[in-house]
């Protein structure tokens, strides 16, 4: 039994990057597969956010009025220092998923990003990768070097989330392009349309052949009205029956959801 436990943690074991440009809802995303998991499962999820100018995982969390993980840590960080203690003492935790655990970005000191460098960014992802069994993080296009460098080559999978709008399309493009230049390792990059624009210009079969990137998988439309809504007043979009089911298909896709059932007939 213990060598099957450890079977199922290595397997369960993922750093997923969800990347892209701004306002294709990525973040909406990154809150709902962490909340699927969490949920339904005992395993420990994380939520990073390393879109550090642009931080929003804190309104869809309810932690406006909390103190930024990685703002204390920026402020408290020393060379040769292990994280791991003040790392797992900051993670604000969700008080109906326990489970959930969540390190917000710079929300009220965004100059502290000078402090963020290659090896500070290296060792967050590395010392919260230990803390959890599944490791989500948001990160911005190329607007940040560091974090969205270390990010993509860390994680095990990046997540491009699209929406169907062609100015999104081009920008991708280039950002991907721009990721090509740096020798990133764009073969465990899958793409993820989100249908939630009623401004639909380009198909699903067309972004896949622009973007040169294997469909994972695609969120279909919810309206506009309730998605606004589900947006604004923080209410996960899992609670809508096709929005839900893709999302478990896309955690299947990923194997998540195999380690998932695994892990959780074990107990």
């Amino acid at each position: 039994m213990a060598d099957e436990n450890i079977a199922v943690n290595k397997q369960a074991k993922k750093i997923i990057a969800l990347w892209s440009v701004c306002s294709v809802g990525k973040s909406t995303l990154a809150c709902n597969f962490a909340r699927k998991l969490a949920k339904e499962t005992n395993l420990k999820i994380g939520l990073l956010d390393f879109s550090l100018i642009t931080p929003c995982l804190h309104f869809f969390l309810d932690l406006e009025d909390k103190e930024s993980s990685i703002e204390y840590i920026l402020k408290s960080w020393q060379d040769n220092f292990s994280y791991h203690d003040l790392l797992k003492e900051n993670a604000h935790r969700n008080k109906n998923l326990p489970n959930l655990l969540c390190w917000t970005g710079l929300i009220k000191e965004p100059e502290l990003i000078d402090k963020l460098g290659d090896i500070q960014a290296r060792t967050i992802i590395s010392e919260l990768s230990d803390l959890v069994d599944i490791l989500f993080i948001d990160v911005q296009s190329d607007t940040l070097i560091i974090p969205t460098d270390v990010s993509l080559k860390t994680a095990t999978d990046v997540l491009v989330v699209v929406d169907q709008n062609r100015n999104t399309i081009e920008n991708t493009a280039k950002w991907l392009n721009n990721l090509h230049a740096r020798n990133m390792e764009i073969s465990k990059f899958k793409l993820i349309i989100n249908q939630y624009s009623n401004k639909a210009l380009y198909t699903d079969n067309k972004i896949k052949s622009n973007l040169g990137l294997p469909l994972l998988g695609t969120i279909p439309g919810v309206s506009k009205v309730n998605y606004d809504n589900a947006t604004v007043s923080l209410i996960p979009l899992i609670k809508y029956g096709k929005f839900d089911k893709s999302i478990e298909n896309i955690l299947l896709q990923l194997n998540l959801y195999k380690a998932v059932k695994k892990r959780r007939r074990l107990f």
